[in-house]
């Protein structure tokens, strides 16, 4: 591993000031699960770490008086997963940060440094996503809520000014009758990436057999987290049946947009992704019936 400097600031102001100054030479430090292996396996090349560990405001999960969680940044992989709060409102992303890798890496690894690599084929940001959550923003301008649906810009990129950082996710309260599920194909069941991942959010009209809305976000298929649109659409206002979730299945895999790599094809993972959405719409909706 390269030499590099380190700063431990106690005050975000401190931590903005550092990364907007040294620009491309700094890099936040979160849980390190993923930037010490590049530094120290890939000989990635990093002048000024700068540690978030110190910092007031950028751990915890709670619930607001609106009933929205907030979930600091630097809450690790199991805290989310563990979280009371986050199974009861929002179990898919206890699902997503379940899969951040073994115990030992979900017990350093963090959610806004698995949100923060811009993978496409990141597991606990796409229930971010199709929650419709917001991510508060803070830099030397003071602090911005984005949704974090576009955060990602492209892999590895994100739509962050020169020192900003993220502080926490807000996941706004759902509705009554709301389920919630995750998940992802890989060739190996543990330890590895995600071929295909889906995130979906399915709240039913009172009768218990309508869509009354429906959030299909899609991981590893595209260059960012994308919604399918076209699925969601299918879904809205229908009664619930096989066909229905064929139908939407099918217009998930539409509106995907993988590449073929040494992992999978595109072809096969736009069937995965038909498959796979079918499975999770089904346990989203199961779940949503029996949700208050």
């Amino acid at each position: 591993m390269r030499r590099f400097d380190y700063a431990a600031p106690t005050q975000i102001f401190e931590a903005c000031a550092l990364l907007a100054d040294r620009g491309d030479d700094a890099r936040a430090l979160a849980g390190g699960t993923d930037l010490i292996v590049q530094m120290r396996e890939r000989g990635r090349k990093v002048p000024l770490i700068v540690s978030l560990r110190n910092l007031e405001g950028f751990k915890g999960i709670s619930q607001n008086a609106d009933g929205a969680l907030t979930i600091g940044a630097m809450a690790s992989g199991n805290e989310v997963h563990h979280s009371p709060l986050v199974q009861k409102h929002a179990y898919f992303i206890s699902e997503g940060a379940e899969l951040l890798g073994s115990i030992q890496i979900r017990n350093r690894g963090t959610l806004g440094g698995n949100v923060g690599n811009a993978a496409p084929s990141a597991d606990a940001a796409p229930p971010l996503v199709a929650a419709h959550a917001t991510a508060s923003i803070v830099g030397k301008q003071g602090t911005r809520e984005v949704p974090v649906g576009d955060l990602m810009v492209g892999p590895g990129q994100l739509a962050l000014e020169p020192g900003e950082l993220i502080q926490s996710f807000t996941v706004p309260a759902q509705p009554a009758h709301t389920g919630t599920r995750y998940v992802r194909h890989v060739p190996r069941r543990e330890m590895d990436i995600a071929v295909v991942g889906i995130a979906a959010l399915v709240s039913l009209e009172d009768d218990l057999a309508t869509i009354k809305e429906a959030s299909v976000v899609l991981s590893a298929v595209a260059p960012t987290w994308p919604h399918a649109t076209t699925a969601e659409q299918t879904l809205r206002g229908q009664q619930i049946s096989e066909k229905l979730l064929a139908d939407a299945g099918e217009a998930a895999a539409a509106d995907s947009r993988p590449i073929s790599d040494v992992r999978a094809s595109a072809e096969y993972r736009r069937m995965m992704v038909d498959v796979y959405t079918r499975r999770a719409l089904a346990t989203a909706i199961e779940r949503a019936k029996t949700a208050v």
